[in-house]
């Protein structure tokens, strides 16, 4: 007796393309492009927000700052330029809002 054989079904590669993947569409808020990029001291601030400071070998744990666009990324005392800054999320500082410029 011979066995049936099941036509074979053609395989469907579901994937997405990267960008879709990371969340970075055209028009879409809050691209996550700058979001993990890792800056350097001395590096110029691309945009006003919270970044987290990560200390070299761990003397100190990471925590968060409000660091001003086009301020100059620092150095730290004790890890010198091996400090790394990533941006959590942007947010305006409030002396750049029209509506608070000291005239």
């Amino acid at each position: 007796m011979r066995a049936t054989q099941i036509p074979a079904k053609p395989i469907r590669k579901f994937y997405r393309p990267l960008l879709q993947h990371h969340g970075d569409r055209p028009g879409r808020m809050g691209s996550r492009s700058k979001h993990g990029k890792m800056f350097l001291p001395g590096e110029p601030v691309p945009e006003t927000g919270i970044y987290e400071v990560i200390h070299d070998r761990a003397h100190r744990a990471s925590h968060e700052v409000v660091m001003h666009g086009q301020d100059l990324f620092p150095t730290c005392d004790q890890c010198d330029s091996r400090v790394r800054f990533k941006l959590i999320r942007t947010a305006p500082y409030i002396f750049d809002d029209e509506d608070f410029v000291d005239e």
